[in-house]
């Protein structure tokens, strides 16, 4: 059986640290190792996220939020993780602390909805991966009578996870709404012969221009936050230029689509992000501007 330095290195942004040191003293308990976590210091001639690699810890588990992967150090986490996720599979694990979408190479590794299951069950879930990869556990130490069990606390729910989200939401499809009828108003004004129109309806805008259109939609998701939901954004050609309001859209046909998520901390901080996280943010603005300019080539200018 292969030798590990460690049974569980731990990759978690720096803001986690409290949460990852109160873990580590109970997982303490059940495993053999003390867990390990890449943003502590390490010898300075090591390569990065060592602690991570498959042949030093038996399990890697990630602390998965908004935040992670956006930092240098869980940038560089992600990267050895990826390798490692392809070479050994159940090897990674994830503990989903708010409800952002996992990455796509992440969505087959174990997890674990802090949001769905609670905290109670996260000691648990950790031991049976490690114990599932060939580890040696210890059961549950007893608890002395007349002494509470000591248990990390919930972590406060992400910005885009709290209901107060929906206004900054709101917020932001109404600034999108906005820029739409700015860009169809300038149209409209350099080819008045030509049909240019706006169409908003609740959680839905289509921009008419001409024989092509675009339609911005927010779809909820399961859970009904924002976090979970999600904005569609579909490029039409061959609108029927006589039809009123949406039914110009009955005979189109889509030609690109795209979903984005919402990202940020706080209000101001509000960007739209495509859904695999793989490109750059985008402000409201840009990305009606850069849509705006995708249906302009499609128009032939």
């Amino acid at each position: 059986m292969t030798a590990f330095a460690c049974d569980l290195a731990i990759s978690a942004v720096a803001s986690d640290g409290r949460l990852v040191n109160e873990l580590s003293t109970e997982l303490s308990a059940r495993l053999p190792t003390t867990p390990e976590w890449s943003g502590e210091p390490a010898d300075p001639d090591a390569e990065p996220a060592l602690r991570l690699r498959a042949d030093h810890s038996r399990v890697a588990l990630v602390l998965y939020q908004h935040l992670w992967q956006r930092d240098a150090q869980t940038h560089c986490d992600a990267a050895v993780l990826r390798t490692r996720a392809n070479g050994r599979r159940g090897s990674v694990c994830v503990l989903a602390l708010d409800d952002s979408p996992v990455d796509g190479w992440l969505a087959r590794a174990p997890r674990y909805q802090l949001s769905e299951s609670g905290r109670a069950g996260v000691i648990d879930f950790v031991v049976s991966v490690v114990a599932t990869t060939g580890g040696a556990v210890k059961p549950e130490p007893p608890v002395p009578p007349g002494q509470a069990a000591v248990r990390w606390p919930e972590p406060p729910p992400s910005f885009l996870s709290q209901p107060r989200a929906h206004s900054a939401l709101r917020h932001e499809l109404d600034g999108i709404v906005a820029c739409l009828r700015r860009e169809v108003a300038r149209a409209r004004a350099d080819r008045p012969e030509r049909p240019f129109d706006l169409h908003v309806l609740p959680y839905r805008v289509i921009a008419q221009l001409d024989d092509v259109a675009i339609s911005f939609s927010w779809v909820p998701g399961r859970r009904g936050t924002v976090s979970d939901g999600r904005l569609l954004v579909i490029a039409w050609r061959d609108v029927a230029s006589v039809a009123p309001g949406v039914s110009a859209l009955k005979s189109a046909v889509p030609f690109y689509e795209r979903e984005y998520v919402a990202d940020g901390n706080k209000p101001d901080e509000w960007c739209w992000r495509t859904k695999d996280l793989a490109q750059h943010p985008y402000a409201s603005a840009q990305l009606v501007a850069d849509w705006f300019a995708r249906v302009s080539i499609a128009r032939g200018g």
